[in-house]
């Protein structure tokens, strides 16, 4: 009986050390931190955190603040059109819309389609771009998030499994990022144009007609025009994203929030 009673506590305490574990994993993965920076072209900057987005002049002052806790955490914000940002929360399957004061104009619950994995703004017509992951499904809406185009079998017509973690609209065309295959080009129209590898990038920005990549800690830059590749910036030290503007490089770094490097 006594030997019962012990193998028991055995289980039990086992049991409970598992529990604990996975209760840490749990709290460590959920304080995980969403930082990340966008500007517009006005040169207005936004530092988003998790749950709170920073406006900030060129000159780095804080013009407002928005803390939108009732959405959760901020999965991307498209700043290119400085009059209407458009907020995408994916947990909750959600656009938001702000207006220049960083105040909610809208919101557009994406429920009624597929998982939406990836979202960005159309400045051409007011209209979104979204993309499902699990259908391989590009789609266009208006501003109200009727369908107006979709495009199915993605990987099927680039001839690539593709994981893409951006979506972005760049002058005339629309880009998917995969990190492990690089670019993918499409028109407006949704038509497949070409890919562009960028070896080992980590993200992607767009600037007066180039894309600039990430690789670790160093930032590249590729004419779309010309075809050249250029180092742009290096560091010694681990950053958490950055952003090209007019004065050159900003980086976004955990404790002094911003350098930049003409």
């Amino acid at each position: 009986m006594k030997k019962q009673t012990n193998i028991s506590f055995f289980l039990l305490g086992f049991i409970l050390l598992a529990i604990s574990c996975k209760t840490l994993k749990t709290q460590e993965k959920a304080t995980e931190s969403n930082s990340f920076i966008s500007q517009d072209k006005l040169g207005n900057l936004y530092h988003i955190s998790d749950m709170e987005i920073v406006k900030l002049s060129p000159k780095m002052d804080t013009i407002q603040t928005n803390s939108i806790f009732s959405n959760g955490a901020i999965t991307s914000l498209d700043t290119r059109n400085p009059l209407q940002l458009m907020l995408f929360y994916q947990q909750q399957q959600k656009v938001v819309l702000l207006d220049n004061t960083l105040s909610q104009t809208n919101e557009i619950k994406l429920s009624f389609f597929e998982w939406i994995d990836l979202a960005c703004m159309s400045n051409r017509d007011n209209a979104f771009w979204l993309y499902s992951m699990t259908t391989q499904t590009l789609i266009k809406t208006d501003k109200n998030g009727k369908v107006m185009s979709r495009f199915q079998n993605i990987g099927q017509l680039v001839k690539r499994d593709i994981n893409p973690t951006q979506l972005l609209e760049y002058d005339n065309s629309v880009y998917l990022f995969d990190p492990n295959q690089g670019l993918f080009v499409f028109d407006l129209f949704g038509n497949y144009v070409k890919h562009l590898q960028l070896e080992n990038a980590q993200n992607v920005k767009f600037y007066q007609n180039k894309v600039f990549f990430r690789v670790k800690n160093d930032i590249f830059s590729y004419d779309l025009v010309s075809f050249d590749k250029k180092l742009e910036f290096s560091s010694v030290e681990n950053f958490d994203d950055f952003e090209i503007g007019k004065n050159g490089v900003l980086v976004l770094k955990e404790k002094s929030r911003f350098f930049e490097y003409p």
